[in-house]
């Protein structure tokens, strides 16, 4: 309840929009999807609907003879996913009789759909969001939308924006400082806080000394994985150990593994054994809490979330599997979602006891961005700082990165790290 007041003001204050910016992309967009569209065309020798599934699925599997990796009611999957797979097994030459269109094809569709997507969900939308007496966008944050207890948001979905694509940014940077250069804005952004979490809950000694020693926590595991020093970790070994850090959060499997990476699912296998033997507190930590699901029927976060799962218990296997996966995960997101939430509530007192005019404008999952006056930014800084850094007690330092900028897209580093 106390979280209320905070999210009635955000959505009150809204954020500033350039709706310039979002028409001009909307041409580009226009342009590069007609192109590819075109393209699409030749390489095939004839036209269909890109969008159609059962159109796409006669192209990629009857006349490019591609092996389906996902059969569904319907036909095989055309997903993002099965795309990617396709991708990979032609990458290491799985799939011998497949057309030589077709990893052109595949990137294509793959493109197609992202500017697709980003043009009708954000680029033809915002603009029309646009309050006609405020002048800003007024985004709808639910408390209640997710079984982890993180917020959502509609209207728009500020939580869905792309973050590492470059058009993402794009549209990240139509979110802009109103008065700009006397006001800027501010995003504080949690240093892998669901891992810290794990550490915390798992009591595992390598990580929670990897995290208070400030190391680079991917590549710990990387050198632990590989066994060789953190100074020999290649940037493909900690790409693969990420995978498996964030990974292991949501249950990740060998196939899991094999679909993320180029190593096989015997691979996978192994390096998932590897991983827990270097970090057995996080094993331990799995199985308790996957047990203590079966016993009582629920998980809970640190400060007592519930999510209540009774087909942990299930005879169905498929049923059985993603409860014990969303058990797993449930504490970890759940305590990281109690976390911000504190921080906001934390911050919004400090901000009305100081009277200051800056706004708490954005959320986004572990990232809070604010319009700031700029003489309040000093001000603002160290409230935000104290208050994300001490939300909650954890066995190792919770962390934020912190950025300015005059738009969300462009910003640059306000201190590289503070804790």
């Amino acid at each position: 309840m106390p979280l209320v007041d905070v999210i009635v003001k955000m959505q009150s204050d809204g954020v500033s929009i350039d709706v310039e910016l979002l028409k001009e992309m909307s041409v580009g967009l226009n342009n590069k999807i007609n192109t590819i569209q075109k393209d699409l065309y030749e390489l095939i020798g004839h036209e269909f609907n890109i969008r159609s599934s059962k159109q796409l699925s006669e192209v990629l599997f009857s006349e490019l003879k591609l092996k389906s990796v996902k059969k569904t009611a319907t036909g095989f999957s055309t997903d993002a996913t099965s795309l990617d797979s396709i991708k990979r097994s032609l990458d290491t030459g799985n799939d011998e009789n497949a057309d030589p269109r077709s990893y052109e094809v595949i990137d294509n569709i793959l493109e197609f759909r992202e500017l697709s997507k980003l043009k009708s969900t954000y680029v033809y939308v915002l603009p029309q969001l646009v309050n006609q007496y405020t002048g800003r966008v007024h985004t709808s944050y639910r408390q209640t939308g997710s079984s982890t207890g993180r917020v959502s948001s509609n209207d728009p979905n500020v939580q869905n924006i792309p973050v590492r694509t470059e058009l993402g940014r794009q549209v990240r940077s139509a979110f802009i400082a109103k008065g700009h250069p006397s006001t800027i804005l501010i995003s504080a952004d949690y240093s892998q806080i669901e891992l810290r979490v794990l550490a915390h809950l798992s009591q595992d000694a390598s990580l929670i000394n990897a995290f208070n020693n400030d190391e680079d926590i991917h590549a710990s595991t990387s050198s632990l994985v590989y066994d060789v020093p953190i100074s020999e970790v290649t940037p493909d070994m900690r790409r693969i150990a990420k995978v498996l850090n964030f990974g292991i959060l949501y249950g990740l499997t060998p196939f899991g593994i094999s679909q993320q990476t180029n190593l096989s699912p015997e691979q996978g296998k192994e390096f998932i054994s590897i991983f827990f033997n270097n970090y057995p507190g996080i094993k331990d930590y799995i199985d308790k809490t996957i047990n203590f699901c079966q016993q009582n029927g629920y998980v809970e976060s640190l400060k007592g979330r519930r999510r209540y799962l009774p087909e942990i218990n299930s005879s169905n296997r498929i049923a059985r599997q993603a409860a014990e996966r969303a058990a797993i995960n449930m504490p970890i997101q759940g305590t990281a979602a109690d976390t911000i939430k504190i921080s906001m509530i934390n911050i919004q007192d400090q901000i009305d006891k100081n009277i200051i005019s800056s706004k708490m404008i954005l959320q986004v999952h572990d990232e809070l961005v604010f319009e700031s006056n700029v003489d309040e930014l000093k001000l603002l800084e160290t409230i935000i700082t104290e208050n994300m850094t001490q939300a909650i007690e954890l066995d190792v330092p919770l962390k934020i990165d912190m950025k300015i900028g005059d738009n969300w897209g462009n910003m640059r580093s306000l201190i590289d790290t503070i804790s």
